[in-house]
């Protein structure tokens, strides 16, 4: 698969390094206009770099387009990449809004081409070991998740889409993987010290599916980055605290005593960071195979996303 590569800040690197352990993915060139990026890209790799995308949309030997821009400036790269007939494997959130989120998801759906969209920490190995032990049943019935997913970085977050998109967006994703399809019962979010004025930094929400209910919070004004997410069900919890992009990571089983009492413990330690490459080859296995299958994907979480703001109580 033939690819070239938008935006090559920080998730654009991680992109581009992890395409090189990857032999079925080759990176035709890079896409970057700032000078200063466009000279370091130059020593660094071997790829010829280019300030404009739109020369390649015209040509039939490139797959696809990995856009690793910014929300805003994305939206037109991305339309323009799938009305080409590109693939598109982008980051999130996947426009500002439900309609703009919407209409995209109908040109790819429109065009039969795959959009996916980059939300990397659901092939965290203690995430999937969690959804394994789940789905053994060692937790007996699932009865309710609890997800935070926060930072500090509302001074310099540069997504300029606030925190339920940028952050929440993420517990949605995986509130829908571990409780299936998932309505907002209640939120309450907040604007603290956002430098956009309509656009908040803090937030909770309180959510349901059919056998489950949920908590999330999602924040860019918790100092010490943090990450926790709990499933507890009839015969026990498993817990998983932190991620390996931040260094160890821990999934914790605890079996249920009867009747009450300390539960047994079992951690699983995982480090290093293969999230990326991970998805990078389900997105090549998607586009090899025309799966379309989750194009919506992306559409649905905003939708969640737009319910739990028109409904917050703050």
């Amino acid at each position: 698969m033939r690819v070239i590569i938008i935006g090559c800040g920080n998730i654009g690197l991680k992109r581009i390094d992890a395409i090189s352990k990857i032999r079925s993915i080759e990176i035709v060139c890079l896409i970057e206009k700032n000078p200063n990026q466009q000279a370091y890209l130059k020593d660094k790799y071997k790829y010829e770099v280019y300030d404009d995308y739109k020369q390649f949309l015209v040509d039939d030997s490139i797959d696809a387009f990995i856009i690793c821009t910014p929300t805003h400036p994305a939206i037109s790269i991305i339309e323009d990449a799938l009305k080409a007939d590109k693939n598109v494997l982008c980051e999130k959130p996947l426009g500002e809004n439900a309609s703009q989120t919407q209409a995209i998801t109908d040109i790819a759906n429109k065009r039969k081409v795959v959009l996916q969209v980059g939300f990397n920490i659901r092939y965290d190995a203690g995430l999937q070991k969690a959804k394994s032990l789940i789905e053994d049943q060692r937790i007996g019935k699932p009865y309710y998740l609890k997800c935070t997913y926060v930072n500090g970085s509302v001074l310099t977050n540069e997504n300029g889409v606030g925190a339920l998109l940028d952050m929440g967006i993420h517990n949605i994703y995986l509130a829908k993987l571990f409780m299936g399809d998932i309505k907002p019962i209640t939120s309450a979010i907040q604007r603290y010290e956002y430098p956009i004025k309509d656009k908040d930094d803090n937030g909770f929400a309180l959510i349901q599916s059919r056998d489950m209910v949920g908590s999330i919070h999602f924040s860019l004004v918790r100092w010490k980055n943090d990450f926790k997410l709990e499933v507890t069900g009839s015969e026990g919890s498993v817990v998983v605290e932190s991620l390996t992009k931040w260094g160890n990571q821990t999934t914790t089983l605890y079996e249920r005593k009867y009747p009450s009492g300390s539960p047994k413990e079992k951690k699983y330690t995982y480090k290093g960071d293969d999230t990326w490459e991970k998805e990078l080859h389900e997105f090549y296995n998607r586009v090899t195979a025309r799966d379309l299958s989750d194009n919506n994907e992306a559409l649905e979480a905003m939708q969640i996303a737009e319910s739990i703001r028109n409904i917050s109580i703050t």
